[in-house]
């Protein structure tokens, strides 16, 4: 059994779906005194960790009875957040920096400067690394979490999104979203062994979210409604979907694609071998989301 988990930043809420029956449990965690904006989330031993843009915290949640545990300052704009070894990483956009956040001592140890506005990361184990994606000076920034420093800085243009590793350990894939210009965006590559940028690929107008299955890439394209398909073989768009709405946080679970619509507050559910689609509704501007098996 697996179950998607995505927040929904206008309405301080997270919703947990089950993949299969499509059943859906909500949490908010504003605390009535201002909103908390749930912007970024990731999965740590039995937890839902979250970064909160509006109210500078993050969220501990507890993934099997998906309660609120606590909530915790941590600095200006934390757009996202990883965990490894009781540590975790806070991107916070206001700072340009990374926060260490220390679950054992329970305080910020320092930070890590990074490039402008840090807004993705995405955690490397085999090589002890973090890649984080800098909108504001086109970057990405390589962070050695063992020695909690920025080895290297990699430009890669366009204004990059969201970044993952591929699931042969090979490569870097990045949105590089063209936020805010009127042209498509594309699917950086990096390569692991070098971290130089090798490929791009063109795909549509503004890509935010992108998933990996077998030799596929999914990528949601925000501006333009559609769902890029990248064949990893031949590395080039495949074909493209039109769903409509302001396509954000994307995964792919067997033969449905499971889609944040951030324009309309719903996720939509594409069934590839019936061609057809199911709507849930779920909160305001539904951001990251990330598929728990």
């Amino acid at each position: 059994m697996s179950y998607i988990i995505l927040c929904n930043t206008a309405s301080d809420s997270l919703n947990k779906i089950n993949t299969e029956d499509l059943n859906s449990e909500s949490i908010i965690l504003s605390d009535g005194e201002g909103p908390f904006g749930p912007h970024g989330l990731s999965l740590y031993k039995d937890k839902i960790l979250v970064a909160n843009n509006y109210n500078n915290s993050i969220s501990i949640i507890n993934y099997n009875n998906f309660k609120e545990e606590t909530n915790l300052y941590v600095g200006a704009h934390p757009n996202d957040i990883v965990a490894i070894n009781d540590i975790a990483y806070v991107l916070c956009g206001e700072s340009n920096s990374v926060i260490i956040y220390d679950f054992i001592g329970e305080r910020i140890n320092f930070e890590i400067p990074t490039g402008r506005f840090p807004h993705n990361a995405t955690l490397f184990e085999d090589n002890k690394l973090i890649f984080i994606s800098n909108m504001g000076d086109d970057s990405i920034s390589v962070i050695d979490y063992l020695n909690n420093r920025e080895i290297k800085r990699i430009k890669v243009e366009n204004i990059p999104m969201k970044t993952i590793i591929s699931k042969n350990k090979k490569y870097l894939y990045i949105c590089l979203s063209c936020l805010g210009y009127d042209k498509n965006g594309t699917v950086g590559i990096i390569d692991l062994s070098t971290l130089e940028l090798i490929n791009k690929i063109e795909v549509g107008n503004s890509p935010v979210d992108l998933f990996e299955e077998e030799s596929f890439l999914y990528i949601s394209n925000l501006c333009d409604g559609t769902i890029s398909v990248i064949d990893l073989k031949e590395f080039k768009e495949k074909n493209k979907i039109r769903i409509g709405g302001m396509p954000r946080g994307i995964v792919k679970v067997e033969d449905r694609i499971f889609v944040g619509d951030y324009l309309n507050g719903i996720l939509k559910v594409i069934n590839l071998t019936e061609n057809n689609v199911k709507v849930i509704r779920i909160g305001d501007e539904p951001n990251s989301m990330t598929l728990c098996t």
